[in-house]
Order: C-alpha cells, then sequence, then structure tokens
C-alpha cells in the first residue's frame, strides 16, 4: 500500500511538470528533491547527530553512490538499506522508499552526483586494480577484529545474512558505495555523522586499504584481482640478484644455505623452514608471494615469518622468489 501510495505520489509531480522537462532538465530533479525527498533527507548543512535526523543525510550523495546503484534504489530494485530502520533507538521498522520511472530516476541521479559534491572526498589511496584475493582475506579479518560485524550485516559463504542489524548492511558494499567516499568515510566516520554508533579506528594505512578494498569487492561478481606474480616485475625476475636479497633479509633465519641454522633462529619455536630440504622449484608462485609478502601466518605457517612487502620492493620481492625457486628442489 506505501509504495503504491508513493507511486501516487511521484506520478502527480511528473502530472505537474511540463513533457519532456523530467527526461534531463534539472527543473524535473529539483521538484522531486524539494515535494519528497527533503521530507526525510536533508541536502545542506552541517553534520549533525543521528539522533535528530530521519534518514541519511545527502548532501555528500554526489560522491557516496554509484550511479547504477542509485538508479536502482530509485526505482525500487533494491531492498532496505537498514535491516530494523535508519533510527536504531526507535522500535518501528522503516516503510518502502518512494519508486521512480527509470527516466525520472535518472533524471535525479544525474542531478544529484552534479550537485552534491563534498570537497572533503579526494581520491582514495587505494588502487583496486592492484588489490588482492590475499589482501581481501585480510581485510575480512580486519572487518571482524574491529567489531563491524557488530552492527552491519555481510553474507556468509552459503548466502546467509550475519552480523548485527542496527546499522546499514554491507553486503552489497562494493557495488553501493565509491571508492572516494570509503576511503575518506574510513578516515573518521563521525565526521559525516557525529553519535553514528561508528567509532574512529585505530589502524594502519596499509590495514585501511586491506579493510576498504575488501569492502569494494562485497556484492561485485567475479571481481577480478590483481596476480602481482604474473606482472612485469615477475618476468624479469633474475635469482642473481635474488641471491643477494636473500643474504641480506633471509640468511638470519634460515642459514647462508638455506637449513634453518641462521643466527636468528636460535630461540625460536617453531624454528625456520628448512628451505634446502623443501622442492620450491614445485611451490606455486601465488603461494611463495603470499609468504614473502604477507608472512607466514598468512598461509598458516609460522608468525616467526615476518611480512616482508613493505620492506622489499617489488622487482626484489620477484627476484628472491626466483632464487629459491632455482636454489632449493629438496633433493
Amino acid at each position: 500500500m506505501w509504495r503504491f501510495l508513493m507511486r501516487g505520489v511521484s506520478l502527480l509531480v511528473l502530472l505537474s511538470v511540463p513533457s519532456g522537462l523530467w527526461a534531463g532538465d534539472d527543473g524535473f530533479a529539483e521538484k522531486i528533491i524539494n515535494s519528497q525527498c527533503k521530507n526525510c533527507h536533508r541536502f545542506e548543512g552541517q553534520p549533525t547527530s543521528k539522533f535528530e535526523l530521519k534518514a541519511p543525510d545527502l548532501m555528500w550523495s554526489g560522491v557516496k553512490y554509484q550511479r547504477p546503484w542509485l538508479i536502482r534504489w530509485l526505482v525500487g530494485q533494491e531492498s532496505n538499506l537498514y535491516p530494523n530502520s535508519y533510527r536504531w533507538d526507535k522500535s518501528t521498522f522503516s516503510g518502502k522508499h518512494m519508486v521512480l520511472m527509470h527516466e525520472e530516476a535518472t533524471a535525479l541521479a544525474d542531478y544529484m552526483e552534479k550537485t552534491y559534491r563534498d570537497s572533503r572526498v579526494k581520491k582514495s589511496f587505494v588502487d583496486m586494480s592492484t588489490f588482492t584475493e590475499m589482501e581481501a582475506s585480510l581485510g575480512a579479518d580486519i572487518y571482524r577484529q574491529y567489531s563491524c560485524m557488530g552492527c552491519h550485516q555481510i553474507k556468509d559463504d552459503e548466502g546467509k545474512n550475519i552480523g548485527g542489524p542496527i546499522s546499514v548492511d554491507l553486503f552489497d558494499a562494493g557495488n553501493r558505495y565509491t571508492l572516494d567516499w570509503w576511503s575518506r568515510f574510513a578516515e573518521n566516520p563521525q565526521d559525516f555523522t557525529p553519535h553514528s554508533g561508528e567509532y574512529l579506528a585505530d589502524i594502519s594505512p596499509r590495514k585501511a586499504r586491506h579493510i576498504i578494498g575488501y569492502l569494494m569487492t562485497l556484492g561485485v561478481k567475479d571481481f577480478k584481482f590483481y596476480e602481482p606474480w604474473n606482472s612485469a616485475a615477475f618476468k624479469n625476475a633474475d635469482a642473481k640478484r635474488g641471491g643477494k636479497v636473500y643474504k641480506e633479509y633471509c640468511v638470519q633465519c634460515h642459514g647462508p644455505q638455506g637449513k634453518g641454522d641462521g643466527p636468528g633462529a636460535k630461540g625460536l619455536d617453531p624454528k625456520p623452514a628448512v628451505h634446502a630440504d623443501l622442492p620450491l622449484a614445485d611451490y606455486p608462485e601465488d603461494y611463495l608471494y603470499n609468504l614473502v609478502y604477507y608472512g607466514g601466518k598468512s598461509v598458516g605457517k609460522s608468525p616467526n615469518m615476518p611480512d616482508w612487502g613493505m620492506t622489499l620492493p617489488e622487482q626484489s620481492l620477484a627476484d628472491v622468489i626466483a632464487y629459491v625457486r632455482s636454489t632449493f628442489k629438496g633433493q
């Protein structure tokens, strides 16, 4: 019934506008915003407490939402973003959102993208074209470690909703929000909605990349992860150069002959891997890459093995992997 009434309101507004105006003119979008959207949403002003709002602020909606998703939302093809309601302190559930025709929704989305910008939202420091599957896995771990699951719902491997229902669901976040918005929002959510329940996490830029990138993959079908072991650096890898890297960084624990007897091995439990006994030439490149770049714990090995990704340039990492693959064959 609510959806029907809102459709009726939309049609009344449409009939009050000259034919063809709504197809691309800003005047129609402004009429929709002033007559309908502003009943719940704010489009100007400073961030204020969530407990004083009826619905999310939209003064930065032009940089927050991806256009295709916004159009689908406006035509009623997306489900409610808040499992309970926007105001978790209220006992009532959110009503149905107004529904527009596709042409109306397109005009409104175009107008919002052009008009409602936020100078605080800059180009993201995260490059999704170099985002790896391991980073997504690490981001998923951070998502849980930083208690995001307490308020936001995602989907498990079987497609079931898991997590707290008191804030916006995130299982389709990668199709809904822009990368630039996520990156600025993650700096401090309170800059946009004070008292929202979101907190400022003690997180490094590297971890921020992992969790932001992870969220940008959610709901994205067949997301194409970057495979650094197929990059130019690996195609140009040189085992001789890698031997020098091994001596500078790996010998301290693994020993000069890869026998796990370096000076740093004393007192370690578990002991460093004995490379001389391992057929590293047969190990997949992605496994060796993740082991060296993200550390032993990333592949279920000893946490004593550091993550060298922030220390070694990509070419040096490729070179040292070429060295161990050509040197240690388990014979």
